[in-house]
C-alpha cells in the first residue's frame, strides 16, 4: 500500500449518501440518464479543441505524407482532457460540476502533466505500432517473432489500461507524474475486471464506427454521436469504472490514516492536559 500513497491536497471522494447505493450497472444508467444533457453540453465544449486539432492535423497532412507527423497535433488535445476528466469524474462519484468553469479551471491547473503524459503516450503508441508490425512480419519466419509480437501486444494492453487511471489521478491528487504513472501501472494489473470490461465496451464502440461506414444513414448517426456525446460518454464510462478502485486503494486508506493520526493527536492532548492539571 505504501506505493500508492502521496500528498493529497485536492478534493476527496465527497460526502457519502444516506441512501443505500445502487449496484454498479443500475447506478451507471441512473447517472447517465440524469446527466445526459450535461454530457452533451460537455461533449460540445470538448469538440471545440477537437475541431481545432483536426484542422491542424489536416493542414500538416498537406505538407508531409508521414502519418506519425500528420497526427502529431493530437498531443495538443491532451490538456483539454483534464477538463473532460474533472467533470466526468465528479459525475461518476455523483458530485456537482459547473461544466464550463470547472472544465476551464481543470485545464489551467493540470495542463502540464496532461501534456507530458500525452507526449509519452504518443511516442509509446508509435513505437508499438512499428514494433508490432515488424515482429508480426518476422513471425512468419520464426517463433521469436511470434513471441515478440504477443509480448508487444500484452505491454500495449497494460499501458492502455494504465491510461484509464492517469487522468483521474492527475485531477484528484497532488502527486508527481512519475508517481501517478507508477500507480497507474499497478492499477492496470490489479484492476483486471474493470479494465477488461472498460476495454471491451470501448472496443465495441470502435467496431460500431467501422460498421457505420456501410450505409450513409449510419455514417450520419455516428457523426452526430461523435459531435454530441462520444468523448464525454467515453470519459464518464472510464471514470465510472476505475474510480471505485482508486477510492478503495488510495483515498479510503489515506482518510483512515488521517483519522487515526487525528485520534492519536487528540489522545496526546488529553494526556498533556491531565499532566498540566496535576502540576
Amino acid at each position: 500500500m505504501g506505493l500508492l500513497f502521496g500528498n493529497y491536497d485536492k478534493p476527496g471522494p465527497g460526502v457519502p449518501k444516506n441512501a443505500p447505493p445502487l449496484k454498479p450497472v443500475p447506478r451507471f444508467f441512473s447517472i447517465l440518464q440524469r446527466k445526459f444533457f450535461d454530457l452533451v453540453k460537455l461533449n460540445l465544449l470538448f469538440c471545440i479543441p477537437v475541431a481545432a486539432v483536426a484542422a491542424l492535423c489536416y493542414f500538416v497532412s498537406t505538407i508531409t505524407p508521414i502519418v506519425a507527423i500528420d497526427l502529431l497535433p493530437l498531443i495538443l488535445l491532451s490538456p483539454f482532457c483534464a477538463g473532460l476528466t474533472f467533470v466526468t469524474r465528479n459525475y461518476a462519484r455523483e458530485e456537482h460540476a459547473f461544466i464550463f468553469s470547472d472544465f476551464v479551471d481543470a485545464v489551467k491547473n493540470n495542463w502540464k502533466p496532461f501534456l507530458v503524459n500525452g507526449i509519452l503516450v504518443y511516442v509509446f503508441t508509435n513505437i508499438m505500432i512499428v514494433a508490432i508490425s515488424y515482429y508480426h512480419n518476422l513471425s512468419s519466419q520464426n517463433i521469436i517473432g511470434t513471441i515478440a509480437t504477443v509480448l508487444c501486444i500484452v505491454i500495449s494492453y497494460i499501458v492502455l489500461c494504465s491510461q484509464y487511471y492517469v487522468p483521474v489521478m492527475i485531477v484528484t491528487f497532488d502527486l508527481k507524474l512519475t508517481q501517478i504513472l507508477k500507480n497507474s501501472l499497478i492499477f492496470a494489473i490489479i484492476g483486471l475486471l474493470p479494465n477488461f470490461i472498460t476495454t471491451l465496451l470501448l472496443a465495441l464502440l470502435v467496431v460500431l464506427y467501422f460498421v457505420s461506414i456501410i450505409m450513409p444513414l449510419t455514417i450520419i448517426i455516428m457523426v452526430c454521436f461523435t459531435i454530441f456525446l462520444v468523448f464525454a460518454y467515453c470519459s464518464f464510462l472510464i471514470n465510472f469504472a476505475v474510480y471505485p478502485l482508486v477510492d478503495k486503494m488510495m483515498i479510503q486508506p489515506y482518510l483512515k490514516m488521517q483519522k487515526e493520526n487525528k485520534k492519536d493527536e487528540s489522545e496526546d492532548e488529553e494526556v498533556e492536559s491531565d499532566f498540566v492539571d496535576r502540576i
